[in-house]
């Protein structure tokens, strides 16, 4: 008989990571030093049979990195994560993911229960899962290869370095999948940009110069007709399904990197489920 284990895990590991922000007006003749944060990741994790006697589970689970301290930059991505990933009103990130976990599992139990017992043909598909991931954007790790060092364990922290934005800016990818039965689970990236100095949430008129809205539309449809081999958009409708749901707008999902930046659009905002994830990369305005 399978043993299954119920168990609550809130964890902070807390690794060194070394940031190297560049500075869209170094000073002369003299070299920035890294700016060191403290990271964890904040984690929990719940996995409990569908209904008693039963070996299907379902899981929710939460893995978060979180900065330690008390810098601008750590109270707003704490509120962030709080506020619009978890979206439980907690100030406290460990009661807010107990408390949204709590919830989920009120709403799911009654209703696996009742369906365990009478639909049993499908017990497969009553594995729920809902799990978040949340960590610094890839493309901005990639751009710290050079700055990353060992933790005490002897382990390679988390590179996380990201090219300003018009000075120091941190990109953060949250990832969200999430299966409630049926034909096909959902699956949701969402990006976070922060000025590391005031920790400020960047917001894409933050990025778009005044008045250049409309330029960089023009682009970004541009850019996806390059890149899908489309004669316009009509023609990359037909082809992909992007617009028939939407069209397309400057969205405040953006990934800063470097000198570009990268637009993207989740399952069912701007195309049917079948299009996937939209991406577009532009120039920096």
């Amino acid at each position: 008989m399978k043993t299954h284990l119920s168990h609550y895990l809130f964890a902070f590991s807390n690794a060194l990571i070394l940031f190297s922000f560049f500075s869209c007006t170094p000073k002369q003749n003299a070299e920035e030093k890294p700016i060191e944060y403290n990271w964890g990741t904040a984690a929990l994790r719940i996995e409990r049979p569908v209904a008693e006697g039963a070996e299907e589970c379902y899981l929710i689970d939460f893995k978060l990195d979180t900065l330690a301290g008390e810098s601008p930059l750590a109270k707003s991505l704490s509120a962030v994560l709080c506020d619009s990933v978890i979206g439980a009103g907690y100030s406290s990130l460990s009661k807010a993911m107990q408390a949204f976990a709590d919830s989920l599992e009120a709403d799911w139990k009654e209703e696996l229960a009742e369906r365990y017992a009478d639909q049993p043909e499908y017990r497969d598909i009553l594995q729920y899962t809902y799990e978040v991931e949340g960590k610094v954007a890839p493309d901005a790790q990639s751009l710290a290869q050079s700055t990353m060092k060992a933790d005490d364990a002897g382990q390679e922290s988390t590179p996380a370095e990201q090219k300003g934005w018009k000075g120091d800016a941190l990109s953060y990818m949250v990832t969200t999948s999430c299966y409630l039965g049926g034909a096909h689970g959902s699956y949701v990236v969402s990006y976070y940009n922060f000025d590391v100095k005031t920790g400020k949430l960047l917001k894409i008129e933050d990025i778009v110069p005044a008045g250049k809205e409309q330029d960089v539309l023009k682009a970004m449809a541009e850019q996806l007709c390059k890149d899908w081999e489309a004669k316009d958009l009509a023609d990359l409708q037909e082809k992909t399904g992007i617009t028939m749901l939407g069209d397309l707008y400057l969205t405040n999902n953006f990934l800063l990197k470097g000198d570009s930046i990268e637009f993207l659009f989740n399952q069912y905002e701007i195309a049917p489920y079948a299009a996937g994830l939209i991406g577009v990369t532009l120039p920096r305005p």
